[in-house]
């Protein structure tokens, strides 16, 4: 499974508000501060799987206990935020114990609580849940008994993450932190021993963190959940198609986002705003409402389009959005009143991001066998309305000369940057192999210093060195493929600061989808149908295009004629050689054999070369045309040739 692109839970940022009822106190606290579990606690995996609650004293991740992989970059979220987490908390981590022959039923018990001089009693506490297959309900309690042996399960979380967390507006984690509020009266109230019992279900899920447990002895919800408290959701709002574009091809694109009441009242006249302001002088460009009328307290409205068409940017500057609920009650908490996004409009350049913010790789799971070849493709589609005279001029990408993991280079692995053009026959968003026409490819040999800032651009042409002409209206595909025999990890840089789900989503509605990342693996490429869910909608590579008039093409992106190049024998047998005889001293240059449909048969990387010729063994090749490429800092040349036998 591709267990690698979670979606980062928002900061619930509690505000807490005085009553009259908060002369409540509790009766029964735990801060999980003793540097182990508390006394007469226990824990255990029913299922025998091993996976067993555990103290962490950082919320930072150090010390044993803790969860392994605060600071890696698939599984890396925020310090945990529980109000006391700094002295500790207690956690069960599923991530860290790997696919599992059955699920984990870990459970974390607590010593007698005695409750019985109490008429009612409310449970408070904190935690943070992370799932990836297995949804809450029906996996993850709260019970409770008197005996421990018969137990009462209070349902606390209902995330269904669904399609592996990449359906729209699917989630995976809960608050950080989430503030759960159980009545357990009718099994607690009155008893002299009371045992609470934290039990999960799942199977290479992510880890359940907990603290700051309180018993009351009335309804403390107010202590902890506002009245009026409407909120934008963080984890679904349409954004611009890209995050940088060029103006020639801007579209008009509308907006979405998903709004809830997690106050305790209903809220009145509820109104989405989306305003659209030019950044270089902050005038407002566009802005629309969406009326809602009345949101009941604890409901989700989600998935509803904003009526108009939309905007569509008319100058090259940095526009900003924003969405801004209000309702007739003043909001108490309106941290999360709003939600914004950017995006830049340029001459040359399609990007879905505006650089890495980290690396990433695929976790094992995603190859269908633990010996299978690493070999994965990751990229981006990008959209061109209108390609009158239009043609690709260069690609960008990013990606890390060393396995941050392992500490080992991969210097001297070979990757390739291909062009496709992408028509989608049959319409699932899938990008078949047969959907696929390859346009151009160049090929980058790692020099084992790269790191996920250093954004490497390269010129591209046509398998037979031309400039190639792009079309209007067509979704073009471009991507970085590793192909490889080996179990060599190879980290590519990415970034998760634009979350295109809901924009994917309204686009699709509508009849006339966009998308974004575009991930492949498997085994072998060749015939491997491309996802459009990549990493998840929240997570794009740093894969660009930059498209230009024919002119700017050939000036910039084609290795000039004072450098002569030449193939012969051709036809040829057995051996082919590459004459060069160039202008002046190459520092570094890269010479791909290729095939008819742009498969990279060699790769040779040569430095300080002027004058050289590379001979090249063709005599096992089937007959047919082939191409010799040469790629340098200032440019690019290919030169076909024909295999007889």
């Amino acid at each position: 499974m591709l267990k690698f692109y979670l979606k980062t839970a928002a900061v619930a940022v509690l505000v807490l508000f005085v009553f009259a009822l908060q002369a409540q106190t509790p009766f029964y606290t735990n801060d999980f501060s003793d540097g182990a579990l508390p006394s007469g606690w226990s824990t255990d995996d029913l299922a025998g799987q091993g996976v067993t609650w555990t103290w962490c004293g950082d919320p930072d991740n150090t010390g044993a206990g803790c969860v392994a992989n605060w600071d890696l970059y698939m599984n890396q979220h925020g310090a945990f935020m529980s109000s006391t987490a700094g002295n500790g908390f207690v956690l069960a981590d599923s991530d860290a114990a790997g696919a599992l022959p059955t699920n984990h039923q870990s459970i974390l018990t607590s010593a007698a609580i005695d409750c019985s001089a109490q008429t009612e009693v409310w449970v408070k506490f904190e935690s943070m849940l992370g799932v990836y297959d297995n949804p809450t309900l029906g996996n993850v309690f709260l019970q409770v008994s008197t005996d421990s042996s018969t137990w009462t399960s209070y349902d606390l979380f209902d995330i269904a993450p669904g399609n592996q967390g990449n359906e729209p507006g699917s989630i995976r984690w809960t608050l950080n932190p989430q503030v759960s509020v159980v009545d357990i009266s009718a099994q607690a109230a009155g008893q002299a021993t009371v045992y609470l019992r934290w039990f999960w279900e799942g199977n290479y899920e992510y880890y359940w963190l907990l603290d700051d447990l309180a018993l009351y002895p009335e309804d403390p919800t107010t202590l902890f959940f506002p009245a009026n408290d409407l909120r934008v959701n963080s984890n679904f709002f349409a954004i611009a198609p890209n995050a940088i574009w060029p103006l020639s091809q801007a579209e008009t694109f509308g907006f979405l986002a998903d709004v809830e009441n997690v106050g305790l009242v209903d809220q009145t006249n509820v109104n989405l705003n989306i305003t659209v302001t030019d950044l270089a002088d902050n005038s407002t460009v566009y802005t629309e409402d969406m009326g809602y009328g009345t949101i009941p307290a604890d409901s989700l409205v989600e998935n509803m389009l904003f009526p108009n068409a939309g905007f569509l940017p008319t100058d090259m500057t940095a526009y900003e959005g924003v969405y801004t609920i209000t309702a007739d009650s003043m909001d108490q908490n309106p941290d999360n009143n709003t939600q914004t996004f950017q995006f830049l409009m340029n001459d040359t350049l399609f990007a879905k991001e505006a650089g890495a913010n980290r690396p990433i790789y695929p976790a094992a799971g995603g190859w269908d066998s633990p010996t299978d070849p690493r070999s994965w493709a990751y990229g981006n589609v990008y959209y061109v309305v209108d390609g009158t005279d239009l043609y690709a001029r260069t690609v960008s990408f990013a990606l890390l000369g060393e396995d941050p993991i392992n500490n080992t280079s991969v210097a001297g692995e070979t990757v390739q940057v291909r062009l496709y053009k992408w028509e989608d026959s049959d319409g699932d968003g899938d990008i078949q192999s047969s959907e696929r026409t390859i346009l151009g490819v160049v090929a980058y040999t790692i020099q084992g210093t790269e790191t996920q800032d250093d954004v490497i651009t390269m010129p591209i042409t046509s398998l037979t060195g031309d400039p190639i002409a792009l079309e209007s209206n067509t979704q073009y595909l471009v991507i970085i493929e590793y192909e490889t025999t080996t179990q060599t990890a190879i980290w590519f840089g990415a970034s998760d600061d634009f979350d295109y789900g809901a924009m994917n989503y309204r686009s699709e509605q509508l009849g006339a989808p966009r998308y974004a990342g575009a991930l492949g693996i498997a085994a072998s490429l060749t015939d491997e149908t491309y996802s459009t869910l990549g990493f998840g909608f929240d997570f794009v590579p740093v894969v660009r295009l930059s498209v230009g008039d024919a002119l700017t093409v050939g000036t910039n992106d084609l290795l000039s004629e004072n450098n002569k190049l030449t193939v012969f024998p051709n036809p040829v047998s057995d051996k082919v050689n590459l004459s060069m005889d160039l202008s002046r001293a190459f520092d570094r240059i890269t010479l791909s054999l290729m095939d008819a449909n742009g498969k990279i048969l060699e790769v040779r990387n040569l430095q300080n070369v002027q004058q050289a010729v590379e001979t090249f063994d063709v005599s096992t090749l089937p007959a047919g045309s082939y191409i010799l490429q040469l790629n340098s800092t200032e440019g690019s040349r290919s030169l076909p040739f024909q295999v007889v036998k």
